[in-house]
């Protein structure tokens, strides 16, 4: 795993500062949520963590290396969006291990090591007698499984979480809350999590970012963001 930074971050899209002078510092092997509201700029900063979008000005580090400029496919950082984005014609098992069959990834790996892997995140995330459905045979639990399983079987140095279950219901986003802090706590997986939602950003984080229109208003653990908020906004 890794560290992540972003130092004094600015990102316009026409006349709209989506982000505007963004610091945050995620430390490895830990869990950091992004709380805004809808518009706040969650994504936009996920983006230009994860290279799909370049920053105005600013850098992004991973360990102390600038990779501002580096391209997405050479940063080895894993995103899952909110749109599960699975590939309807694959299987359960050819989505898990798409990740891992480009040409670098398959001359580091066997294909024995490829499909191992596969089965390990598959097990843990109990969806190892799902491998041979297909998407639309699956409930939207077990297509957010999958989705976060694509992103673990690539073991990269950091996650991105963009809203991964905002979309499910209530006592299901529930239960992939506990799961998904258990597996980042047990594999000491350095997450951002990005979400709208307070109360999934107060249990599940060991650090929270208030992010508001652009502006980090206030950074602080869970505790410090409820109990010490430093505006009305917070």
């Amino acid at each position: 795993m890794a560290k992540v930074e972003l130092r004094s971050i600015t990102k316009k899209f026409g006349k709209v500062t989506a982000l505007d002078q963004v610091s945050i510092s995620i430390k490895d092997g830990e869990l950091f949520v992004l709380l805004g509201a809808s518009g706040a700029g969650k994504s936009t900063t996920i983006s230009i963590i994860s290279g799909i979008e370049t920053p105005d000005s600013g850098s992004v580090l991973v360990d102390g290396q600038d990779i501002t400029k580096t391209f997405p496919q050479n940063r080895d950082i894993a995103t899952a969006f909110e749109s599960y984005a699975l590939y309807p014609h694959f299987t359960v098992f050819q989505n898990l291990i798409f990740p891992l069959e480009s040409p670098d990834r398959k001359k580091q790996t066997t294909r024995q090591e490829r499909e191992t892997r596969v089965k390990e995140v598959a097990d843990m995330l109990n969806i190892g007698e799902l491998l041979q459905r297909y998407p639309r045979e699956l409930s939207g639990g077990q297509k957010q499984r999958v989705a976060l399983g694509r992103t673990l079987v690539r073991r990269p140095k950091a996650y991105m979480l963009d809203e991964p279950i905002s979309h499910l219901d209530a006592k299901l986003r529930h239960r992939m809350r506990s799961e998904i802090k258990k597996i980042q706590t047990d594999l000491g997986l350095t997450t951002l999590y990005a979400t709208p939602d307070q109360l999934e950003a107060l249990s599940m984080g060991g650090t929270v970012a208030v992010l508001n229109k652009g502006v980090i208003e206030q950074i602080g653990t869970p505790d410090e963001i409820y109990y010490t908020p430093v505006n009305l906004y917070v």
